[in-house]
């Protein structure tokens, strides 16, 4: 990975991105931070993706078209962009996302007031309605920003619900031999941030909503269930696992992760409780993955009394009578879906 002084490069991983593209490249080509290398790369995409791509190389020659033959996921994608970058910094942006007009000069800016290796900021959520409120320059007055020794962010981020790789900046020479898991589909964000994480000295984040994240209501996790989505449990089983082979791990953090485990087994098993029963009578196999997979996080002590009271009731529901569960969660979100229409 070569190094430009001062170069920041934007990977942008496509696949059928025509509806989005322009508004996502248009907010990156506009930054005012302007020392850029955007990478498109399209991962095989059927629709005008590629003409899109080559458009805006032959308009802005720091624009750098990298396409694939097939569509291997967002993550061989990603790993794509990081063996081509030569910029000093490297930051994500989603082909449906888009980012405020100083959002990279602002992280730019914290990880050279700081010291840091990777500088994050926030992110607002946002419709095709809302685009023109997300915008705006709201959140670029005074803003909160923390630093965390890199050891401490698997507590004080990751553990707290900041698992995204995108809305952050790193500089490039301190996550050499980071990658993405191409062997995941939901939760390989989480664990390249786990493995940056216990290779940088120091992250900074802050409140600043410089991304805007788009909420595609055909969005993934918006989808039935699929067989992918027992990455979501294998992911923290993966975290948990290497923590507690550390040397003195930390009781709270593993009881945190416990509880976070527990949280995605149920989040699994209440979208194969929504299938009908003779789709869900295909996966059985997923329903006793999910239900072994309470096991060893309902062990640990504190993990359960971490949870709501909700996902308590809901927990003991599964584990013991899952055939209760199924039923009462599948009439339960019928009835509301019904109310509603």
């Amino acid at each position: 990975m070569e190094s430009g002084e001062g170069l920041i490069t934007v990977i942008v991983p496509i696949y059928n991105g025509e509806d989005f593209l322009d508004r996502c490249v248009r907010s990156i080509l506009g930054q005012t931070y302007k020392n850029l290398e955007v990478l498109l790369i399209d991962g095989g995409s059927t629709d005008n993706t590629a003409q899109l791509c080559r458009s805006f190389c032959e308009k802005d020659t720091r624009v750098r078209f990298l396409p694939e033959e097939e569509n291997l996921g967002v993550s061989a994608s990603r790993n794509h962009g990081l063996r081509e970058a030569k910029g000093a910094y490297i930051t994500f942006v989603d082909a449906d996302d888009w980012l405020k007009k100083n959002c990279l000069e602002r992280l730019f800016e914290d990880i050279r007031n700081t010291g840091a290796q990777v500088a994050g900021c926030s992110f607002c959520c946002c419709t095709d309605e809302q685009q023109g409120d997300a915008e705006e320059n709201r959140g670029t007055t005074e803003s909160e920003r923390r630093v965390l020794r890199g050891e401490d962010f698997l507590r004080d981020g990751i553990l707290k619900r900041d698992t995204r790789c995108w809305s952050k900046l790193y500089l490039a020479e301190s996550i050499q031999g980071c990658s993405f898991r191409e062997d995941y589909t939901i939760g390989e964000d989480m664990l390249f941030l786990f493995d940056v994480a216990g290779k940088v000295p120091l992250i900074s984040t802050s409140t600043y909503e410089g991304y805007c994240y788009y909420r595609n209501p055909k969005g993934a996790m918006l989808k039935p269930f699929r067989k992918s989505d027992m990455d979501q449990i294998r992911c923290w089983q993966e975290v948990l696992e290497t923590v507690r082979r550390e040397e003195n791990p930390a009781g709270e953090i593993i009881c945190n992760i416990a509880t976070i485990q527990i949280v995605s087994c149920m989040l699994v098993a209440g979208k194969l409780a929504l299938l009908s029963g003779e789709e869900r009578a295909k996966y059985t196999e997923q329903l006793r993955q999910c239900r072994q997979s309470l096991k060893e996080p309902l062990r640990i002590k504190g993990a359960y009394r971490g949870l709501d009271r909700g996902y308590r009731v809901k927990t003991i529901l599964f584990r013991y009578v899952p055939g209760w569960y199924l039923f009462l969660y599948h009439t339960l979100k019928k009835g509301q879906r019904e109310a509603k229409a």
